[in-house]
Order: C-alpha cells, then structure tokens, then sequence
C-alpha cells in the first residue's frame, strides 16, 4: 500500500466527491487526515480503509473485508 499523500482536491479526485464535501468531512472530524503546517494532507492507505469502512453490501452477499 502506498504512503502517498494527496491534497484536498487530489483526494476529492480519489474519492469522487465536491471539495466542499471533502472540507465539510474534514470539519466534522469523519475522515482521517494530517495537518502539516496548517494544510490538509490525506494518506491514500487511510483513504482505501475509509472507503472499505463505508461500503454498503447488499443483503446476503458475504463481507470479506480484512481488519484494518
């Protein structure tokens, strides 16, 4: 897994969501993110796990997702 960093509109790209919807996420304290010399900084590895936290399943389909 990479250690890659991404910005704000890097990791709204990655995610597929507004900037703005990124910032609101950011503020209320829902996705991890670093904050280095007052920017805001996201770890791609952190981002994949924030992902695979989130996905919804569809009923009777079995969950495989490892421990993070």
């Amino acid at each position: 897994m990479s250690n890659r960093l991404y910005t704000i509109g890097e990791a709204s790209s990655f995610l597929q969501i507004s900037k703005p919807t990124l910032y609101r996420l950011t503020s209320q304290k829902k996705i991890p993110f670093y904050k280095i010399g007052g920017n805001v900084r996201f770890s791609e590895a952190h981002l994949l796990a924030w992902l695979e936290k989130h996905a919804v399943m569809p009923e009777g389909v079995e969950n495989d997702r490892k421990a993070i």
